[in-house]
């Protein structure tokens, strides 16, 4: 269950304010919309801001902080609230959900454990009174800490001392009222905690030989999805499965203390570019597969008055003056003018062993790569070089930690040295106006007969469908590299098998 009119697969970032320099409200907004940024979350509801965001058809989510819990136990100071807080700036800004404190359930005073229901069901009353209960969601953003258990994933289990009082009563509330659980979840802190134990590739979605959970024999690829599946069976183990988990925070430092394992530009750019990867194209987690995650990156800017090591005041996307920490090539806006070469392309034959489009889909606009190579190869911000079109785009073998981490280093082809199979498939979204020209190069020096007429993948007869196969068999053929899948950025890597009925995607 879940708010029906979120954009899960849109990535979400934190807007935090915990700084002095950071540029105005309406500069901010400008840098969102430039980008892929979906979703924003506040930690308050900042009245300049949601005005900022008015009619920019960026979705935000307002905050509460825990020293405003205890006055939202009183339902008329609930319904002010939100007359003051959400009603005024309806439909404009695009208000979905309302986060009710940060951590409470693992906060130090403990006198909010038995606030925050309360607060949440005087703010959903007043949302029913003025008839928004299906277009704002009431939810609260917990600690991992919340578990008492979370290794493997399987036995994931709540603190028992607040699970059936406190914890249960939570999701009774969240699935009543079709709303998620929201977590904060940071394979960082995990990693930082036990660098010998974790891999920095599984921290990182980078390629490795996995985690085996030896109670269901599922072998997890990267610990984000563990975490989130630990969460669900903590919920089993209460009879709650009809209530999503979304993340609230996640994300990874680019400076820290000499003592901050795993901290670098490197580390944070692989493991944001690869986390967006992972949200858009929806695998899901093995306990939910295919069910999107709604999530929100910490945080949108650096900000320099959070207490703490050097690292709590470096995880943002941005510096204050708008310039990127790194790049972050997903979160860059397809352009609207698709590049020409006179409809020309250099691969193998350019015959396409008799491929034609359907629909009598033009094969022009599409540039094929330099010899089935990537500019891109050692570019380690990840900015322009087109190599970095697959899922997980970036490791080059450098991704800095102090432990070997298995699959982190000399990786070569993507999944190479361990027992994961890999496809390459269409990139949600892609240009389709490159679609026919990159399926040209790609079956001009592979395998594409089963997308023919009469082929075992002719159908369904679409550009799409017919540009996964085609990249799939060329990526297949070409070593595996994660450079074989770009095709101009409209190509994606994927561990999820996209084979359907007798169509079947080879995969080595």
């Amino acid at each position: 269950m879940g708010s029906s009119n979120l954009r899960p697969n849109s990535i979400g970032v934190n807007y935090g304010q915990v700084a002095n320099n950071l540029p105005s409200v309406q500069q901010a907004v400008t840098l969102v919309r430039s980008t892929t940024i979906g979703k924003i979350k506040l930690y308050d509801a900042n009245a300049t801001i949601l005005r900022a965001f008015a009619n920019t058809n960026i979705q935000v989510t307002v905050g509460i902080a825990n020293d405003h819990i205890s006055s939202l136990t009183n339902p008329t100071s609930a319904r002010s609230w939100i007359n003051d807080n959400v009603s005024p700036y309806l439909p404009a800004t695009q208000i979905t959900t309302i986060c009710v404190g940060n951590e409470v359930l693992t906060a130090a005073d403990q006198s909010l454990l038995s606030q925050l229901l309360p607060a949440m069901e005087n703010l959903h009353s007043a949302l029913v009174s003025s008839n928004l209960q299906s277009q704002v969601k009431i939810t609260t953003p917990q600690s991992l800490a919340l578990l008492s258990n979370s290794f493997p994933p399987s036995a994931g289990a709540f603190n028992p001392t607040i699970a059936q009082s406190f914890i249960k009563p939570l999701l009774g509330f969240l699935s009543r009222t079709n709303s998620s659980l929201m977590v904060n979840a940071y394979p960082y802190f995990a990693y930082r905690r036990d660098p010998h134990n974790i891999s920095l590739a599984y921290s990182l979605f980078l390629p490795n030989t996995g985690v085996n959970d030896p109670n269901t024999g599922i072998l997890y690829s990267n610990l984000f999805s563990a975490q989130i599946d630990a969460v669900y069976s903590a919920m089993a183990k209460l009879n709650v499965t009809d209530v999503e988990v979304g993340v609230s925070e996640t994300g990874w430092p680019s400076v820290g203390d000499p003592d901050e394992v795993g901290v670098s530009v490197q580390n944070a750019m692989t493991y944001n570019q690869n986390l967006i990867y992972y949200i858009v194209t929806n695998p899901g987690t093995p306990l939910r597969p295919r069910r999107p995650i709604n999530t929100f990156i910490f945080a949108l800017f650096n900000e320099n008055l959070k207490p703490g090591p050097t690292s709590e005041r470096n995880f943002g996307l941005y510096q204050p003056d708008g310039s990127a920490v790194y790049e972050v090539q997903e979160l860059a806006k397809p352009s609207t003018s698709p590049p020409s070469n006179n409809g020309s392309s250099s691969g193998g034959s350019g015959s396409a062993g008799g491929y034609s489009p359907p629909n009598g889909s033009s094969a022009g606009g599409y540039a094929p790569p330099n010899n089935g190579s990537s500019s891109g190869r050692n570019n380690s911000s990840g900015g322009s070089g087109s190599g970095a079109g697959g899922y997980p785009p970036y490791n080059n073998g450098s991704s800095s930690g102090s432990n070997s981490s298995s699959g982190s280093s000399g990786m070569g082809a993507v999944g190479g040295g361990n027992q994961t199979r890999i496809w390459c498939v269409a990139k949600p979204g892609t240009d389709r106006s490159l679609l026919a020209g990159a399926i040209t190069y790609a079956c001009g020096v592979a395998d594409c007969s089963a997308i023919q007429s009469g082929g075992s993948c002719f159908y369904p007869n679409e550009l799409v469908s017919h540009a996964s196969y085609a990249f799939n068999s060329y990526y297949q053929r070409h070593g595996r590299n994660y450079w074989n899948c770009d095709f101009q950025n409209n190509a994606i890597v994927t561990f999820t098998n996209p084979s359907y009925g007798g169509c079947i995607y080879p995969a080595n």
